[in-house]
């Protein structure tokens, strides 16, 4: 948890070079590690059944109630809290120059089956985090800063998608692991579907977009560094392929009378 303490440290340096007005030793501010934990913690009952397994699904009751939990978090942060219409969490908070594009970071709290309590929620839950230290600190920043919850990150990134206008209204009738299709999985989470192209932000509409993560690639744990900036992920394509020859029995066709692909 010190590493964590330390990233956000950086968040809060990065933030602050682009909007803390005031002069503020920003390494210097503190993070509440009890509150990290506890947040973690906290939001991983959500979902949690009685063996200790964890389903947070988007759509499911679990996905509801930690939604709720986490946008009651947001409402004591001072953020002003609202749900856009595919269903994604926004938390605002006002800059000193209302002209300058907001500066946002935040990540996901959904999860596949069993997913552990880090992924997405460490995101977060230092998104808050570093809220409640500006709060603590009467830090103003000139930017407005938001906090982005992106709804059901793991059935297809669709929240964030829907956000950059990537999806429209046709793929809302596809089924989600939850057993809803999207329409009515994003009302159950108190979205909009039928007025879905309100959630687009246009290009340039946020100054930035930082958003913390756990390592999944376990090169920065092996060479003992704290943290690390991404600059390439792993791309996936799919393909229509056609491949024409004609099948028979591989062991018992000579080769002469083969005709492979």
């Amino acid at each position: 948890m010190n590493k964590l303490n330390g990233t956000i440290a950086i968040l809060l340096f990065v933030l602050s070079g682009h909007t803390i007005i005031a002069q503020t030793d920003v390494l210097a501010l503190r993070v509440n590690q009890d509150r990290i934990e506890r947040r973690i913690h906290e939001l991983a009952q959500f979902g949690r059944d009685s063996t200790g397994h964890g389903y947070r699904v988007a759509y499911t009751s679990g996905d509801i109630a930690g939604r709720a939990w986490y946008m009651e978090q947001m409402s004591q942060a001072g953020l002003d809290v609202s749900i856009d219409a595919a269903g994604n969490l926004v938390g605002k908070r006002a800059g000193m120059n209302p002209g300058l594009k907001p500066i946002a970071f935040g990540s996901h709290i959904d999860m596949v089956p069993d997913g552990g309590n880090y992924d997405g929620c460490v995101g977060s839950i230092s998104a808050l985090e570093v809220m409640d230290v500006l709060k603590e600190n009467n830090l103003k920043t000139n930017h407005p800063l938001e906090i982005l919850i992106f709804s059901n990150e793991e059935g297809a990134t669709y929240g964030s998608s829907f956000m950059a206008g990537h999806l429209h209204s046709e793929v809302l009738n596809n089924v989600s692991q939850s057993g809803l299709n999207l329409y009515d999985g994003i009302k159950a989470i108190g979205g909009d579907p039928d007025h879905i192209q309100n959630a687009v932000r246009q290009k340039g509409d946020l100054a930035a977009f930082l958003e913390l993560h756990i390592e999944q690639g376990a090169f920065l744990e092996r060479d003992q560094i704290q943290i690390g900036v991404v600059s390439g992920i792993v791309g996936i394509l799919q393909w229509d392929v056609t491949i024409t020859g004609m099948a028979n029995h591989a062991g018992t066709t000579p080769m002469n009378l083969r005709h492979d692909a």
